[in-house]
């Protein structure tokens, strides 16, 4: 018996310690920033949507299936996951600051090239990266990614609006009301530390009210990974970043038609978002290739996650033959 817990616990130290080696941080100023390292292999950088959203699932789902093509670097973004705790303000959160915190990591890392794979607003963060840093960037993929304009920012929230009843958009309104007496960051702290109190169950229904227009089969949605999404997701940098968007015209697609990379497009034919969005991405990325899964919303992995990686590694095990 004692040998067997001898046993046990000397495993579970090792699944600790092994899991721990995988988290390492580097300082961009006074801030400390963390990411995790999987695989073997050229760099690619998986960048979480949001912005604030922890790269949990699906995000170790991508590296599960990639890691044996690439050094996967799972990034935890200023303002997520262990990245969380810094100020969330107009000045700490900014595109560019972003953008700085992966150069400044690369550099870190001591990667001459990556290539960046991201997920809706991780897709325009991984394509800014390619503007800002051409000769640093080898390949992009964007899954659902955000449009690389300002000019299409709000066609994803009229598309949300028109999927939405009038008993949702009704309820919408009453849940708004019970917690919008409590500011951004109160209810990030509110829902962690008091998550029964009723600003905080109103705040997670109007949520989910509004994940419910992100999915085309709405029975696809997974209660365990809804709560994961709302209570490890730091909903404060995404109005700072609408607004910094919307009043700095931010637009990227000319720059965008300079790159000489290849690029992965990927989104479903019923994103919230709209295929403007995503037809912008293909005529600015020159040397792109896009697919449609149908029958799928943003949540791409959620509802086709064949398809999905089929498309993915198809596409990387055919850009692994063209770098030997």
């Amino acid at each position: 018996m004692k040998y067997f817990l001898l046993c046990a616990a000397l495993l579970l130290l090792t699944v600790i310690y092994s899991s721990g080696q995988t988290l390492k941080s580097y300082y961009n100023g006074g801030l400390q920033l963390f990411y995790e390292e999987y695989g073997h292999g050229p760099a690619l950088y998986i960048l979480s949507g949001g912005p604030g959203e922890a790269p949990l699932n699906p995000y170790k789902q991508i590296v599960d299936s990639l890691q044996s093509f690439y050094t996967c670097v799972l990034f935890h973004q200023r303002g997520s996951g262990r990245s969380r705790n810094i100020p969330i303000n107009e000045k700490t959160i900014t595109i560019e600051n972003y953008t700085q915190d992966i150069e400044l990591l690369r550099k870190a890392r001591g990667d001459k090239k990556i290539s960046l794979l991201g997920i809706s607003w991780g897709g325009l963060l991984a394509m800014n990266y390619a503007v800002s840093h051409p000769a640093s960037t080898v390949n992009l993929m964007l899954i659902a990614s955000a449009p690389p304009s300002y000019t299409l920012w709000n066609v994803l929230y009229d598309n949300q609006m028109i999927r939405r009843s009038k008993v949702e958009l009704d309820s919408m309104d009453y849940l708004l009301k019970v917690f919008s007496t409590k500011t951004e960051k109160e209810l990030d702290s509110l829902k962690r530390a008091d998550p029964y109190c009723k600003e905080a169950m109103a705040y997670k229904a109007f949520i989910a009210i509004h994940v419910r227009a992100m999915y085309f089969d709405k029975n696809k949605i997974q209660r365990n990974h809804f709560d994961d999404l709302f209570y490890n997701f730091n909903f404060q940098p995404i109005p700072i970043i609408d607004k910094h968007v919307l009043e700095s015209r931010f637009d990227i697609t000319h720059q965008l038609k300079r790159l000489k990379i290849p690029a992965l497009i990927i989104y479903g034919r019923q994103d919230d978002q709209g295929e403007s969005t995503f037809y912008l991405q293909k005529e600015s990325l020159r040397f792109s290739e896009m697919h449609v899964i149908e029958q799928c919303g943003h949540q791409i992995i959620d509802e086709q996650p064949v398809e999905f990686f089929k498309i993915l590694l198809s596409y990387v095990k055919r850009a692994k033959r063209n770098q030997l």
